[in-house]
């Protein structure tokens, strides 16, 4: 539908439907071109509409124009006659014509601001975009469920990072469907806006064709009488005065005032008709006057029966069509990037003191934490997003359209674009998902549960008190909590899926190591329970005591992802009392013969009888008190020296820098 620019005032209605007349109804689709606006109806009544005369003849004339009444005496006719005037007819001419252009264009789909296959048209559009993006959803997953996982030809951080992209891509395609799609599909309320149009039309030509059918009308003049004549008479004025002069009530009324006596009619004085009903004699303007407003009366509630009626409801449907319609056709957002958290750098160069040697920060790195060496805050985190990075800020700088924050003043009030919102961590983004920046340059950071009104206003989240500058935050609200082991619920689901199985919970942070699922050790766990059938690699990195370095803090969490590439090294050093073996000899039985489930379920047993299985506090002594819990597995590490293993029971083997098994 074109936009036929800013109609005059009147032209159409106003938001109440129930007031819109007919010629108003007919120029919602005019073009003023080659569809013409359809005048006002005031532009008929307001001319005049009769040109009377009144004189005497010697000879009876018969009928003299459109409305004729005359007196005989002994000395000639005496004449009072009135017509139409030719303003009323160039007032009409346009009222008429212009109204059955419009109509026959609505009916015959030729209009150029509306045409009922456009609406096809853009419902087909709709209707095969939204096929083509689901169809791309089920090849995503499938393709998806072939990446990142356990057995897949394809791993590593680099496959997360494709994988995140697929995940990206799918919730994208479901997306931009759901916002098509919400309660019903935007093509199907096309397609009903199209089917309304047309009943527009016809409904309005029921009430053109009302408006002229032959059908006798009633309608009061406002004389004390009422005019009886077809409708299609009914719609010219010269058709209603002559409708309403030939009444019976009229006609009798002017008879009664003929010369009847014999000095009336010898008299040789004037002997005009006269009317009581129209106020005096016909050769004065009054009585004419008179006429002419019964007649435009008549007129115009011919049209408002049987044209306003029509006009009005059909323009009120038309408008709850297109109403519902555009709660259907949503402005489309551009998806929120469905996005994993990234993989930051480790905690920390490693640092020395007085006692045991300082680790080589080998240590996998966190998530991305406000204050780790490899999040935001780092100086040296190489944390890639797997979503990519931020878009560009808003800045707001139209000067005709919404105001930017002002900054004092009377025109403190915060203001942003309509269509923006206020994001989870406070940030206010605008309608393209950007961040809205005030005229200091900064994002606009309010209170969290704030929102947006219609005027663009941002209302605070207790009261409903409107936020101005002062309410402004410095900085955003921080990212969710997670638990210790620093995975999100999102995270530790998501592992739990991919490992047979379920993840190991982390150890407290007495166990001075760091553990994730790319870690050598890490894969002890990642088999069907029994040694044999892993491959575990122990490194003779380690330094000889477990006893963190005084004035070092123990790392607060191991991660269960991919170590960042190009990080600093993390602090390997931990507080607490030294995690002491629970067996002796139970790893060298284990590397020396293949006995499985043997081995595993005494380690295992000996384990909790001896040491229980509290995950909250440190073994202190050797032979601590057994205590009832659920079954927890250990990491067991050998170190450089050989001979304090071999005497605590790390190994069966000869002396040497490393053991594996597989």
């Amino acid at each position: 539908m074109t936009d036929p620019g800013t109609p005059p005032p009147g032209t159409v209605g106003g938001p109440d439907t129930r007031t819109w007349r007919w010629e108003q109804a007919l120029n919602i689709f005019s073009d003023d071109g080659t569809f013409p606006i359809t005048p006002a109806r005031e532009t008929v009544t307001a001319p005049v509409w009769l040109k009377w005369e009144a004189k005497k003849e010697v000879n009876d004339q018969g009928t003299r124009g459109l409305l004729s009444a005359a007196y005989q005496t002994n000395y000639g006719y005496w004449y009072a006659e009135a017509s139409v005037t030719p303003e009323v007819e160039s007032a009409l001419t346009p009222f008429v014509v212009n109204a059955n252009k419009i109509l026959n264009g609505a009916l015959g789909d030729t209009l150029t601001t509306v045409k009922r296959t456009t609406f096809d048209t853009a419902a087909t559009t709709l209707r095969d975009a939204a096929a083509v993006l689901t169809a791309q959803v089920e090849p995503l997953q499938t393709w998806r469920q072939k990446v990142g996982h356990e057995g897949n030809d394809f791993q590593g951080r680099g496959a997360d990072a494709f994988g995140n992209v697929l995940n990206g891509l799918g919730h994208r395609c479901r997306n931009l469907v759901e916002q098509m799609s919400r309660e019903r599909t935007s093509w199907d309320a096309l397609v009903e806006v199209r089917d309304f149009v047309a009943r527009y039309a016809l409904q309005l030509q029921q009430g053109w064709l009302q408006w002229q059918s032959g059908e006798r009308r009633s309608y009061d003049t406002g004389m004390g009488f009422q005019v009886h004549a077809a409708g299609s008479d009914l719609i010219w004025p010269a058709g209603v005065l002559a409708a309403i002069w030939q009444s019976p009530e009229l006609v009798a009324d002017i008879k009664k005032g003929a010369p009847t006596t014999t000095t009336e009619y010898m008299d040789n004085q004037p002997r005009y008709p006269v009317s009581t009903i129209l106020g005096g004699k016909l050769d004065q303007a009054g009585p004419w006057l008179k006429l002419e407003t019964a007649a435009k009366k008549v007129w115009a509630d011919h049209m408002v029966n049987h044209l306003d009626g029509y006009s009005a409801g059909s323009v009120g449907m038309l408008t709850a069509a297109y109403d519902v319609a555009g709660r259907y056709l949503p402005q489309i957002q551009a998806p929120t990037p469905f996005t994993l958290p990234g993989s930051g750098g480790g905690p920390g160069p490693g640092s020395g003191g007085a006692g045991g040697g300082g680790g080589d920060g080998s240590g996998s790195g966190g998530p991305n934490g406000p204050n780790g060496s490899g999040g935001p805050n780092g100086p040296d985190g190489n944390n890639s997003s797997l979503g990519g990075p931020p878009p560009p800020p808003t800045v707001i700088t139209n000067p005709n359209g919404p105001p930017g924050p002002g900054i004092g003043g009377s025109n403190a009030s915060l203001k942003v674009p309509s269509g923006s919102y206020v994001g989870p961590n406070g940030v206010v983004l605008g309608p393209n998902g950007k961040p809205v920046l005030g005229a200091n340059g900064k994002p606009i950071i309010v209170p969290k549960g704030s929102r947006v009104n219609s005027n663009g206003e941002i209302v605070g989240p207790k009261g409903g008190a409107i936020l101005d500058q002062k309410d402004r935050l410095r900085a955003p609200y921080g990212p969710p909590t997670v638990e210790s082991n620093g995975q999100s619920a999102l995270e530790r689901h998501l592992s739990s899926l991919r490992r047979t199985p379920a993840p190991v919970p982390p150890p407290s942070t007495s166990l001075p190591m760091t553990v994730s699922r790319f870690d050598p050790l890490a894969n002890l766990f990642s088999g069907p329970g029994s040694f044999g059938g892993s491959h575990v690699s122990v490194s003779s990195n380690l330094p000889p005591s477990f006893a963190a370095p005084p004035g070092t803090t123990p790392p607060p969490s191991v991660t269960g992802g991919p170590p960042s590439t190009g990080g600093p090294k993390g602090t390997v050093g931990g507080g607490g009392v030294p995690f002491y073996p629970p067996m002796a000899g139970g790893m060298g039985g284990a590397q020396g013969e293949n006995k499985g489930e043997r081995d595993r379920s005494t380690w295992l047993a000996e384990d909790e009888k001896t040491w229980g299985t509290d995950p909250e506090v440190a073994p202190g002594v050797l032979g601590r008190r057994r205590r009832k819990a659920t079954r927890r597995s250990a990491v067991v590490a050998t170190s450089d020296d050989t001979q304090r293993d071999h005497t605590l029971g790390l190994g069966g083997q000869a002396f040497g820098n490393s053991a594996t098994t597989g």
